[in-house]
């Protein structure tokens, strides 16, 4: 089982437990008042990487929704008809304290997704406040839809979105695209390799309510043994330099987090024209040398990968879990940060940086210790670095986990200069 699953098993396992109780308690009317005001933390001394990058992060706290009791993982995000937004996994909404008791949950939904910054009176800050849609009754609404009748059953199939929103080559960034992860609820519970395929979803604000909307074009893109293109992250193209953002591609990595093969983990990298970014057949991937039509194995001990990378961890090998890649205008370099697959045990907010999509890239290096509560564990780290067009300033957000207090999403920016 990917351990990068593992990491969250303590999270979903407070949403398996309740289900049932969350089907049956929706009816309690919720008073909307904002969360109080959160309290910037220390700024980390800057970090120099390669005497090119010099970083420095600056936590701002807890994330803030008009909806105040919601406990939810996952994240990712961009911008899409100007605005700004972030797509969540597994979602509680309760009475008020942590769902840690079933009769506190009010409803439960697999993935939501919000507009960031609408609600923030700081313009540097735009991350830490988001708008829900849905009701003050039952909270957020469902994002992604389920696709019943092609056998995903609601209360047994997951779709977690974890990773960013594209904006679609020749859309006018009218439409973003992004391609979220399909699992099998009881072979997850049953700790066992849940992982199915993911999922192209297509996202666009609705002229008439102003709302994000979400569709699936198909059920599944890639499979499980095979590399999940897209769902670690799809390279910002209105963020790509100034010639190769109008080649009507997409570049999209998948990433390689526990292979048998310690040498096979790390990042593969396939390309779409954009039109066929539902359609498999229409795919390039990157053999180690050029694109082609040939999909690389997953575990080929890293000989298409386009990143290697892999850390121990107690006498185990990981390879990334979870992060973003985009091109800076800053250092007119791409930087990626990430996370390891080993996020339960590896606080590390790694950069890395290259020229090129396809290699180069610079050994990784530490430039922060990720938050964690005392009784658990933070993972799910993205980037938006739509956000801030300048690149000086690029927000982050992270999912800090708590036996106790259950999972929130948290926020922080990275500072270059």
């Amino acid at each position: 089982m990917d351990f990068f699953k593992k990491a969250t098993q303590k999270a979903k396992g407070i949403v398996h437990e309740h289900e049932a109780a969350a089907q049956g308690g929706g009816h309690q009317q919720q008073q909307q008042h904002p969360l109080s005001p959160q309290q910037l933390g220390p700024a980390s001394a800057p970090v120099k990487v390669d005497n090119l990058i010099t970083a420095r992060v600056q936590p701002y706290g807890q994330q803030q929704s008009n909806f105040p009791h919601i406990f939810r993982d996952g994240g990712g995000g961009g911008t899409v008809g100007g605005k700004h937004l972030i797509i969540f996994a597994d979602g509680m909404y309760t009475k008020g304290k942590p769902p840690t008791d079933p009769s506190l949950i009010v409803s439960f939904v697999s993935n939501s997704i919000a507009v960031a910054g609408e609600a923030s009176s700081s313009a540097e800050r735009k991350l830490t406040n988001v708008v829900d849609y849905g009701s003050s009754s039952r909270g957020p609404d469902l994002a992604v839809p389920f696709l019943t009748d092609q056998g995903e059953q609601v209360m047994r199939t997951a779709i977690w979105p974890n990773h960013n929103i594209a904006a679609l080559p020749g859309s006018n960034g009218t439409r973003g695209v992004a391609f979220s992860e399909v699992i099998d609820r009881e072979l997850f519970k049953q700790q066992k390799y849940a992982l199915l395929y993911n999922t192209p979803i297509e996202i666009h604000i609705d002229g008439h309510s102003g709302k994000p909307t979400v569709t699936r074009k198909v059920k599944n893109l890639f499979n499980v043994g095979e590399p999940m293109f897209g769902s670690f992250c799809v390279v910002y193209p209105e963020l790509m330099p100034q010639g190769s953002n109008n080649d009507g591609y997409l570049y999209m990595f998948g990433r390689v987090s526990e292979a048998k093969n310690p040498k096979s983990n790390g990042l593969k990298l396939a390309r779409v024209r954009a039109q066929g970014y539902a359609d498999r057949s229409q795919y390039e991937f990157w053999d180690g040398h050029q694109f082609g039509r040939q999909m690389p194995a997953k575990d080929d001990g890293g000989a298409a990968n386009a990143f290697n990378w892999s850390s121990d961890v107690f006498g185990k090998q990981y390879g990334p879990g979870s992060g973003d890649v985009w091109w800076s205008p800053v250092y007119n370099e791409y930087v990626m940060l990430f996370q390891s697959a080993a996020a339960a045990i590896d606080d590390s907010l790694y950069l890395t940086h290259s020229k090129s999509l396809t290699g180069g890239w610079a050994k990784p290096v530490c430039i922060w210790k990720i938050p964690r509560f005392e009784d658990g564990y933070s993972y799910c780290m993205h980037a938006y670095p739509n956000m801030d067009p300048t690149g000086k300033t690029v927000p982050i957000s992270w999912t800090q986990d708590s036996k106790s207090r259950s999972c929130r999403i948290h926020t922080g920016e990275v500072q270059f200069s």
